[in-house]
């Protein structure tokens, strides 16, 4: 599968990179700024930077495109009629329904959503399809993601909830690390460095622990004692967890709305008399 990105900024970069390290085939790259693109393909000789994004779709089948939001849909109203219905329109811009992309173009949208797990190809990237998706097309671009993580097919409507476990969970994982070693360092035992570092080689541990098959429930059985010091510590937790994630989905959710009902473009004129 030939893939063009359009968009090389953290997340079309990131993914040009991915793609770039896994494969042989060229992937070609389209930014604004050409510096940026430039950037992306300064250290990997099958990075090919187009001139504009009209060279770009002649030469692949599928167009990723990976601008902000509200750049995207103003692109999309030129770059898309000018797409084929043999190829794949896989957008990154997550509050656009798929029936939406559909009206600007006759590729078939995909919505994806990266991590930045797949920095080092892993990871789980989720992909939503609209109704219709030949089935070769749906292979050939899986097998290619196959490659750089774990695509993950999900409804359009469970895409917000599992944006929030895949792709911004790394930032919320980390926030409370972050809070966690300073209320570590707050006890006036240790420096809160020093509990970042602990926290670091833990998560790295635990990570190669699931890996290796362990699952979550084997993780709290094997270290949880009755009346221990783990257990104790889980009590005093109480549903805190609960009703912070209650509140973080809740939050995330609010937000994709307000700004789907801001982004979204005017329908495109008919082309009838």
């Amino acid at each position: 599968m030939q893939i063009g990105i359009v968009g090389t900024g953290q997340m079309g970069g990131m993914l040009a990179r991915a793609f770039a390290e896994t494969a042989p085939e060229n992937v070609y790259v389209f930014n604004r700024s050409r510096a940026k693109a430039e950037s992306v393909a300064a250290d990997l000789t099958n990075v090919i930077v187009c001139d504009d994004w009209e060279t770009l779709i002649e030469r692949v089948d599928a167009v990723f495109l990976c601008t902000k939001g509200k750049d995207g849909l103003s692109l999309i109203k030129k770059l898309g009629p000018l797409l084929k219905s043999d190829q794949l329109l896989v957008t990154t811009i997550s509050n656009i329904d798929l029936d939406r992309w559909q009206e600007l173009t006759p590729a078939t949208p995909v919505k994806l959503i990266p991590s930045l797990t797949q920095t080092i190809h892993r990871g789980v990237m989720l992909l939503s399809y609209p109704r219709d998706v030949p089935g070769p097309q749906k292979t050939e671009l899986e097998n290619r993601l196959c490659q750089i993580g774990k695509p993950l097919i999900v409804d359009e409507g469970q895409v917000r909830v599992c944006s929030d476990l895949a792709s911004c969970g790394p930032a919320f994982l980390v926030a409370i690390c972050q809070s966690w070693a300073q209320a570590a360092a707050q006890t006036g035992s240790l420096e809160r460095s020093t509990a970042e570092m602990i926290l670091k080689e833990m998560l790295i541990g635990l990570a190669a622990l699931l890996d290796s098959g362990m699952q979550f429930d084997d993780v709290v059985e094997k270290i949880r004692v009755p009346n221990g010091v783990t257990d104790r510590g889980i009590v005093s937790m109480e549903d805190v967890p609960l009703r912070l994630f209650t509140r973080l989905h809740a939050e995330t959710a609010r937000y994709a709305q307000v700004g789907q009902r801001t982004s979204i473009p005017a329908p495109l004129p008919s082309s009838g008399g």
